[in-house]
């Protein structure tokens, strides 16, 4: 028998080792503890479980079992438990192989004898926690796919809304600046129609990638706009630096060297706009400014598109 402190006699149930049988039976361990945390009691799955005889754990205290708490959480959880009788919680236990297990706690004060005890079924959660980050997992990745481009692997409109929205009031709390590159590929009408339409996908791609991996040591949201126009927002950039990741933009879009034969300079260009703001006064929302910095950012490429393409139009948002 598990060494039980402890008589067992509830009710009826006055045979001894029929109670220890059918307590050591239960999956769940079933603890006593004393007021100081002393472990008086254990049940034989406790011993499975923790990798400790029930003689050695009655030379230890739960602050010594459980990394999460210390003698000051104990007194709380003693004093709680007096007031209200029984409590439930999540906390870890520690075997002797040095694991940590997930434990859900259900505690009820028990007096016996005149001496008050916290009497607990402790649940090994391990499977319960491990089921719910995988759920979480899951659930992560959807959210990921429901932001990301599934053509391009960047960022998707929504994404692209839902983050310029946060970037404005962060740059309203804080008054820092924020820039936005609105990107067109250049005669991209007539690329898929000399190239077709695979050959057009994988432009996208290679232009949406160039863009992203370009932008990513400024911290920007590269994004797919719409059709073959990109959005790029570069918070905490003010316009004379957005204007030089810009001008890299172009670079690296150069560099590709995509051959475009209906295109001026014979390969892949793209046209930009470039917007920058920086508060100077409270919002009271972040939809003004939004519509305000995507407008100037839309303008400027408009203009550059209108001047020849291939070029960065820079103006002001606010």
């Amino acid at each position: 028998m598990e060494g039980a402190i402890i008589p067992l006699q509830s009710g009826r149930l006055k045979d001894p080792v029929l109670a220890q049988f059918s307590i050591d039976a239960v999956a769940d361990m079933i603890i006593w503890l004393d007021q100081d945390g002393r472990y008086v009691f254990v049940n034989k799955a406790t011993t499975q479980l923790l990798g400790y005889s029930s003689e050695e754990l009655t030379t230890r205290t739960v602050c010594d079992m459980d990394p999460d708490v210390d003698a000051a959480r104990w007194s709380a959880h003693w004093d709680e438990l007096g007031r209200l009788g029984s409590v439930m919680l999540e906390t870890t236990n520690r075997a002797k192989d040095g694991t940590v297990i997930p434990v859900e706690v259900r505690a009820t004060m028990v007096t016996y004898r005149g001496v008050k005890y916290n009497c607990a079924i402790v649940r090994d959660i391990t499977e319960r926690r491990r089921a719910e980050a995988e759920r979480r997992a899951l659930t992560e990745r959807i959210r990921q796919m429901s932001m990301t481009d599934g053509l391009t692997g960047v960022a998707n409109r929504r994404c692209f809304d839902e983050r310029l929205a946060a970037y404005v009031e962060e740059a309203d709390a804080m008054g820092r600046p924020l820039s936005l590159i609105m990107l067109d590929v250049d005669h991209f009408k007539s690329f898929n129609d000399r190239y077709g339409h695979l050959a057009g996908d994988d432009c996208l791609r290679r232009v949406a990638g160039a863009v992203e991996d370009t932008l990513r040591p400024a911290g920007g949201l590269a994004a797919r706009y719409g059709g073959e126009e990109f959005a790029c927002i570069l918070p905490g950039v003010d316009g004379v630096e957005a204007l030089r990741w810009a001008q890299r933009v172009r670079g690296a879009l150069h560099a590709l060297a995509i051959p475009h034969e209906g295109a001026p300079a014979g390969y892949v260009t793209a046209s930009m706009g470039l917007a920058s703001a920086r508060p100077s006064f409270p919002l009271k929302t972040p939809g003004p400014w939004t519509v305000a910095l995507v407008a100037a950012a839309d303008a400027c490429l408009y203009r550059a598109k209108s001047e020849g393409r291939d070029r960065i139009v820079a103006g002001g948002g606010r």
